[in-house]
């Protein structure tokens, strides 16, 4: 696909606005959990997309990085919340910069694992945390961008959007069992993905990704290659 195709798929943008909602999430610890899922399912959609099938060890180790897997934790049952989180009256406060910083990351990490793939440096060729350490260290490279620029603007001018989709995201947890497994945060997320105002967020990020200069992208490859020592086209 190329890569003017990759920066405005529906695939990536949605999920960069749906991890934008997860620091306005005012339930403890939902919005680490609900960002590791969407951060997953991304993963797990580009590796099918380039026909790479991921063990849910390699998974981890791109989607997460180091450290322990939130749904680990789950697993032991550490981050069962209380009902009455869910019905507790909620004061949204809208930290944008937060909320466009966590969406253009996801963006960035998304793309350049596209990028990577298509490369041919996916698991097994390359061991998966090696892929992850690339892709981080191509972003600590890149000091500015001009895509977390044109996402602020983007989240700045849509506060109205923002509110109503996180509602929709909050809303559909409030429908869900009290423990967040795996199962019950997709069910939850696949719910609220598709109203109408996360699709305007996803097109206005789509048309912001758009204006960005093809220059950068070309930038981000060259850092990404040098990273994983692929030679250029």
């Amino acid at each position: 696909m190329p890569r003017r195709e990759i920066a405005t798929s529906p695939l990536l943008v949605s999920h960069a606005v749906l991890v934008g909602l997860t620091p306005l999430i005012p339930i403890p610890f939902l919005d680490d959990i609900v960002k590791a899922f969407l951060e997953r399912r991304l993963t797990s959609e580009i590796a099918r997309s380039h026909g790479v099938t991921l063990s849910d060890d390699q998974l981890r180790a791109i989607a997460e990085g180091p450290g322990e897997s939130v749904f680990g934790q789950l697993g032991r049952g550490v981050l069962l919340l209380p009902l009455r989180l869910f019905f507790r009256k909620i004061f949204f406060v809208l930290e944008i910069k937060r909320a466009s910083d966590a969406a253009s990351a996801c963006y960035h990490r998304g793309y350049l694992l596209d990028l990577a793939f298509s490369m041919g440096a996916s698991p097994p060729a390359r061991r998966a945390a090696d892929v992850r350490a690339a892709i981080d260290a191509t972003l600590l490279e890149t000091d500015h961008s001009p895509l977390g620029a044109a996402f602020r603007v983007s989240f700045e001018g849509s506060k109205a959007l923002l509110r109503q989709a996180l509602t929709a995201l909050v809303d559909a947890f409030r429908q869900t069992p009290r423990a967040p497994t795996a199962e019950n945060v997709a069910h939850a997320v696949e719910g609220a993905e598709h109203v109408r105002p996360v699709d305007a967020l996803t097109d206005r990020l789509r048309r912001a990704a758009a204006t960005v200069p093809e220059s950068y992208f070309d930038s981000l490859e060259a850092l990404l290659r040098a990273r994983l020592g692929t030679p250029a086209r």
